[in-house]
């Protein structure tokens, strides 16, 4: 029975080669799969980061975009109500404006020779002095303006009222103004 125990010994052992064998070969297998698969998630893993510091970048500069956005927006929005207020005391200044003043401005401002088929709309309080200047002109007593004056012919009416001008002159007013303020 010896031979019977030696090849039985044999044949374990050689089986247990074999098996050592096998097992080494699967570790290996094992092992060469897990390098490949941890370089493929560490090559993913790097891609991941790059894109995330790319769309880092481009949403920090969207970021950055939109509030200087906003920042230049405020600004033009402050800008033009300092333009709106410098316009409104305009009108205001000039609807304020004295006796002399207005009278020099209608002096500049009207032909007596061709005022005289024409009827003239002036300011209330300087009605008396009008009258007296512009003798032969047709001025309105029961209608009046709050600044400058109106030509009337024929039913159709000219306005020189400094409302109406600033409003017409708003544009080139308003680049003026900015230059003075802003520049």
């Amino acid at each position: 029975m010896s031979s019977i125990d030696n090849l039985t010994s044999k044949i374990l052992s050689d089986a247990k080669a074999a098996g050592e064998q096998i097992v080494s070969e699967a570790q290996e297998k094992a092992d060469k799969k897990y390098e490949k698969s941890m370089k493929q998630v560490s090559q993913k893993k790097e891609k991941i980061l790059e894109s995330a510091k790319k769309e880092q970048v481009l949403l920090t500069d969207r970021i950055k975009s939109s509030a200087n956005l906003k920042i230049r927006n405020e600004k033009l929005k402050a800008k033009q109500i300092v333009i709106d207020k410098v316009i409104e005391k305009l009108k205001e200044k000039l609807a304020n404006m004295k006796k002399q003043d207005y009278m020099a401005y209608l002096n500049k401002n009207i032909d007596k020779n061709s005022i005289s088929s024409k009827e003239l709309i002036v300011k209330k309080e300087f009605l008396q002095d009008v009258k007296k200047e512009f003798k032969n002109a047709k001025i309105k007593e029961n209608e009046f303006v709050s600044s400058g004056f109106i030509i009337e012919e024929n039913g159709v009416q000219k306005n020189y009222t400094f409302e109406v001008k600033i409003d017409f002159m708003r544009d080139e007013l308003e680049v003026e103004i900015s230059k003075l303020l802003f520049s």
